[in-house]
């Protein structure tokens, strides 16, 4: 019998490492802008010393500013970017840095040494990379969400990104249903 094995690949091997940067003072219209001509979905924020102090991603835009009817022009970077910025090394395997993303909730992950930054890694590298390990982190959260968790049931809110395991599209709002992980089209036509 033959068994697929994961290639051990080094984050370091296959992040980006040209993160865009933006300041905390500037606008969020500004941040919305950059994102927008850079084609990425988070910036990074650093400190006067080159240190991470913030992410912020198209989600902290939409839901924190936009949807909240706030002016992107008078709301500043610093107001919504994330600060306790989950990161991770460059030596780790890109499965762990798959998972970690999983467990977190999370799309992009700063990288660091020595508490500098030297890249990030995103959900979309790893797809690129082996869309076997989103399978697998998918399967994690699954596991982890579904076995014995006290109030589970109670959870409808769950979210996460893979394949929808009916109509098999790729999605970033997958919804545990019935012990199957469905997209919104698949879940409305399952709840209809």
């Amino acid at each position: 019998m033959v068994t697929f094995k994961e290639p051990e690949i080094r984050v370091q091997d296959v992040m980006s490492i040209t993160p865009i940067i933006i300041k905390k003072g500037e606008t969020v219209r500004r941040a919305a802008s950059l994102m927008k001509d850079t084609d990425v979905g988070c910036l990074i924020v650093l400190d006067d010393e080159g240190k991470l102090e913030g992410i912020i991603t198209e989600m902290d835009i939409v839901f924190d500013t936009v949807a909240e009817g706030l002016d992107p022009d008078e709301v500043k970077v610093e107001d919504i970017m994330s600060s306790n910025v989950k990161t991770i090394s460059g030596h780790k395997m890109v499965k762990d840095a798959a998972e970690f993303m999983a467990e977190e909730d999370i799309r992009h992950l700063p990288v660091v040494r020595d508490d500098q930054l030297i890249g990030i890694i995103t959900e979309n590298d790893i797809i690129e990379l082996s869309p076997r390990l989103i399978e697998i982190t998918r399967e994690y959260a699954h596991i982890k969400y579904s076995n014995g968790i006290e109030g589970y049931d109670d959870r409808p809110e769950l979210e996460i990104t893979g394949y929808c395991e009916s109509c098999k599209v790729y999605s970033e709002r997958l919804r545990l249903v019935d012990a199957q992980l469905l997209c919104r089209d698949c879940t409305q036509r399952y709840e209809s």
